[in-house]
């Protein structure tokens, strides 16, 4: 019985270690982010599969059945920006604070929103929108914090570290522009203790008993970058699939909007580490969400007119959902909406253009208004190959820096 077990338990590690390699070696060698690299090797796995260092799991009703844990997910868990949003961290006094401040901001904001005119128009272009998309709604995110429009000042300080925080995100640098962040912060600052009546925490007194460290980071980092980051990759993602299925869109936006973020999660992958006797974890928001679907990879929105299938986990699960999950629909669904309400918009991905969920060479379309060109189609974006290196370089630093997979 001794030999047995012991046979088991070398198998076992064996495989661990078989897995472990294959992963580490094709997220090393691949284009591809770890969640994607996940995806690709395990596919619709069921269960758990066993790593070195902790287990993979393979899908939602695995993830969600685990033993409860009020241990938080890794630091590290959201790839989609280098700061750790508030519903992932420690249960300590400073991070208890900063959810309740989080909670009285958010609230405001999803009331603040249906008071703004969303009135602008993306200029005919053939090129990368992100950019384009990213200063539109960082201005509204600072409206929206602040009550007004900013001004050319204050907009330049903030923007230009908004911008800093997104090359990293997209891989096009690898290390932050410290004077630039330095700018942002001090403006930040700056704006917060002027405290003008119009302003967010105006009148929420639990904000300022925080320390100053939090509250330029709870409305630099909380607000002001997560509304401009995520809120800039979902229009993106949705202009890039409402280029081929305009219909869905026109038709049924929820339904679109939810086969969006399935296909396009903004979080690459969630990881716990390990907690008395319970082995970390990690998983793949790529795999899960498309894990027990009938043809996964395809963007079909009519799936959600049934409620037999997983859940979207695009916004985390229990008690970590994000808690800016109706202001991210919200803004965004303002924004996309009067992009492609104009008009005659129409958009058009170019020819070596590939849809992925970071957007590593940015977001590659032409777009107008009026009739769409009969060559449009044949248009291709320069420098892809020096992107790809730039790309492969930075994710793996990345990787190291934050000791993913381990």
């Amino acid at each position: 019985m001794h030999v047995k077990i012991a046979l088991i338990k070398i198998v076992q590690y064996i495989k661990s270690v078989y897995n472990t390699i294959l992963l580490y070696l094709s997220v090393i060698s691949t284009l591809m982010t770890p969640g994607t690299v996940i995806w690709k090797l395990f596919g619709n796995r069921k269960g758990k599969v066993c790593l070195l260092n902790r287990d993979l799991i393979c899908d939602s009703k695995t993830l969600m059945n685990l033993p409860k844990c009020g241990k938080p997910l890794d630091g590290y868990t959201n790839a989609l920006y280098p700061f750790l949003p508030t519903f992932l961290l420690d249960n300590n006094q400073y991070w208890i604070d900063r959810r309740d401040v989080f909670s009285y901001g958010n609230n405001l904001i999803n009331k603040r929103i249906f008071d703004i005119s969303f009135d602008f128009e993306l200029k005919s272009k053939q090129g990368n929108i992100l950019w384009d998309i990213f200063e539109i709604i960082s201005k509204y995110s600072f409206q929206l914090v602040f009550n007004r429009l900013p001004t050319d000042e204050e907009f330049n300080d903030i923007y230009s570290g908004l911008i800093d925080i997104n090359k990293i995100i997209k891989r096009i640098s690898s290390t932050p522009n410290i004077p630039i962040r330095k700018i942002f912060y001090d403006r930040i600052l700056k704006l917060i203790k002027d405290n003008n009546e119009n302003f967010l925490f105006h009148n929420c007194e639990n904000f300022f008993k925080m320390d100053e460290i939090h509250q330029v980071s709870s409305v630099a980092e909380d607000f002001l970058t997560t509304m401009a980051v995520q809120c800039t990759d979902l229009v993106c993602h949705m202009l890039i699939l409402y280029s081929e299925y305009p219909e869905d869109f026109e038709n049924n936006f929820e339904n679109s909007f939810n086969e969006t973020l399935r296909l396009y999660p903004l979080t690459d992958i969630w990881v716990r580490e390990s907690s008395n006797n319970e082995k970390g974890w990690i998983a793949s928001l790529v795999q899960l969400n498309r894990n027990g679907w009938s043809q996964p990879n395809t963007f079909n929105p009519q799936r959600w007119d049934s409620t037999n299938h997983p859940p979207l986990m695009s916004w985390g699960f229990d008690v970590r959902r994000c808690p800016a999950q109706k202001l991210a629909t919200n803004i965004s669904r303002l924004i996309f909406e009067n992009i492609i309400h104009k008009n005659q918009f129409w958009i058009q991905p170019a020819a070596n253009f590939q849809h992925e969920r970071t957007f590593p060479y940015g977001c590659q379309v032409s777009l107008g208004y009026g009739d769409k060109p009969h060559d449009v189609k044949l248009w291709k974006f320069n420098n892809k190959l020096k992107m790809q290196f730039q790309r492969w370089l930075f994710e793996k630093l990345r990787m190291i820096d934050q000791n993913e997979l381990n």
